[in-house]
């Protein structure tokens, strides 16, 4: 299920997305009229599927208004007279309709994603964002055409088939590899009015499947001159079967409205077939072969979206499987580690008790217990990075509203044990979206590990002024949180290994090498990312980002 309307970043379009939305509606009504064989209706209709399209990239806002003006002005282009002006937007009705209820049941009822990523999303988009409203809206506009006097109740059923016949088969035809092709494009060209999840890249072919997908293309125009589809259908339907098969539900949904083109659309363009009457003979060869087409449109783009779908699982069990064994190569040494980094602490506070037992001054005693304590300090951060490591790991994201300041104030009390913390000006001034909707738990992580850091590598030298600074901004689409100090700095050398697990700078770093490992997959776990940026003896500056939507004040 898609992501709920509020979690989804709407923005505004461009001045020209309602231009152009006029533009493409118009042009399709002019090349619809091409295909008119009664009055208000034709075989190849293509506003409705260019709008069916536009509606999920531009929303209703946009689309609806230009294609009831574009319906209403373009009644009497479908033998409306100009008298009957009145009648125009009743007209208009039914088109708009289908439009409307066709995004209302599958985009905000269903909750479907127009870039078809699986067959549930197939299905759904067929029968609630296509069939349904077209049953509808063909029956709506079939009887204001018979009310109103422009047909007779003979024609009605006849012309009700054929016409929902052809306004499928163009309109579901046309959508399937524009949203499928398209939808990738106008999201990474930020033209959509909602933002969604990402939308994946279409499967791409490479050269050899190109060549064997052209070669077929070829074949396909050459079968046009020579046999009949109308008697010959299953040999069209046998080729986009085995594209189906073979290169899977992008490519099949593009040879299936090529089918149409070249069997159907371009003969009629050249009058091929020679339709010079509306008689019941040739009514009834439009009916077969547009139900051909249909029937091999649908068959062939739940075989190619199936096909599609287990390649997809295929490539993810393999990626899965290739992560379980990093896991358990990872949980090897994490257990190794872990067991030597609390077994250490242990024998040094176990030596020390043992130590202390001899000492009969009070102040060797007292130094003795200090040891003890920093052995105990050391060990319960230890287990506590452990048990973040084990919290990333298992829980989901939990998504909820953050006070930022709230957030970064609770950390720094809890860190005042941190050794040299009262060294250190921590400012918060820069915060200025003080509030996002992200995982509480993993950034709490992310923010204590980092800040941890900085106060643990700050400089000791005389007279130096140490300070962070933690400042937020958006980028884009993120939120970009900025941890800045003048510490010591990252060598350059070491900058590409320290969110590597269980790295320590040096032999003598007191820290177990868990903490920037947990807060990079923490990051990871909220589909952001952490990077430094850091001068060695200067300091460092650690960019948080996150994907996010936010609230300035």
């Amino acid at each position: 299920m898609e992501v709920p309307v509020t979690d989804i970043d709407r923005q505004r379009l461009p001045w020209w997305a309602w231009l152009l939305t006029a533009i493409i509606l118009h042009a399709g009504t002019q090349i619809s009229l091409l295909f008119k064989y009664s009055q208000g209706v034709t075989d190849y209709y293509l506003p409705t599927a260019l709008s069916l399209v536009l509606i999920q990239w531009w929303g209703p806002r946009v689309v609806l208004p230009i294609l009831y003006l574009n319906s209403t002005l373009s009644t009497y282009l479908w033998g409306i007279p100009a008298d009957q002006w009145y009648e125009w937007p009743v007209y208009a009705l039914p088109e708009t309709g289908f439009t409307f209820l066709g995004w209302l049941l599958f985009r905000k009822i269903y909750r479907g994603k127009y870039w078809l990523p699986d067959i549930k999303n197939l299905l759904a988009f067929l029968f609630l964002g296509a069939l349904i409203p077209l049953i509808i809206e063909i029956f709506s506009l079939q009887l204001l055409l018979t009310y109103l006097g422009e047909q007779t109740w003979e024609a009605f059923w006849p012309l009700a088939r054929r016409n929902a016949l052809g306004e499928f088969t163009s309109s579901f035809g046309l959508a399937l590899p524009l949203l499928y092709y398209g939808s990738y494009f106008m999201q990474k060209g930020n033209l959509l009015y909602e933002q969604p999840e990402s939308i994946p890249s279409s499967y791409l072919l490479n050269r050899y499947q190109r060549i064997e997908l052209a070669g077929i293309y070829i074949l396909l125009l050459l079968l046009v001159f020579n046999i009949d589809f109308e008697k010959f259908w299953y040999i069209y339907g046998l080729l986009s079967l085995y594209i189906a098969i073979r290169f899977g539900f992008g490519p099949v949904a593009f040879t299936n409205y090529y089918i149409f083109l070249i069997t159907y659309i371009i003969p009629r363009l050249f009058t091929q077939f020679g339709y010079k009457t509306i008689g019941q003979e040739q009514n009834l060869d439009v009916t077969n072969i547009l139900l051909g087409a249909s029937l091999l449109l649908v068959f062939a783009a739940v075989v190619g979206r199936v096909i599609t779908d287990l390649k997809i699982a295929e490539i993810r069990l393999q990626q899965q499987n290739h992560e379980l064994d990093q896991i358990n190569k990872e949980l090897d040494r994490f257990v190794y580690s872990v067991s030597h980094d609390l077994t250490a602490p242990l024998k040094s506070i176990l030596g020390l008790v043992n130590i202390s037992r001899l000492a009969h001054e009070p102040a060797d005693v007292s130094h003795y217990l200090s040891r003890i304590e920093q052995s105990v300090h050391k060990l319960e951060i230890f287990i506590s990075e452990v048990l973040d490591y084990s919290k990333n790991k298992r829980q989901e994201p939990d998504m909820e509203q953050i006070k930022l300041l709230e957030l970064c104030t609770e950390i720094i009390q809890n860190i005042r044990n941190v050794e040299d913390f009262g060294n250190i000006n921590i400012d918060l001034s820069n915060l200025r979206h003080q509030e996002i909707k992200q995982d509480k738990m993993r950034l709490s992580i992310i923010l204590h590990n980092l800040l941890t850091n900085a106060i643990k590598f700050q400089k000791r030298i005389p007279e130096h002024q140490p300070y962070i600074r933690i400042s937020t901004r958006k980028s884009f689409e993120k939120v970009i949180i900025e941890i800045e100090d003048n510490g010591e700095g990252i060598p350059p050398g070491v900058q590409d290994k320290i969110f590597n697990m269980f790295y320590r700078g040096t032999e003598k770093s007191s820290g177990s090498g868990l903490g920037l490992y947990i807060a990079k997959e923490a990051a990871s776990r909220m589909q952001g990312n952490i990077y430094v940026q850091s001068e060695y003896g200067k300091g460092s500056v650690f960019i948080i980002e996150l994907k996010e939507h936010v609230v300035s004040y």
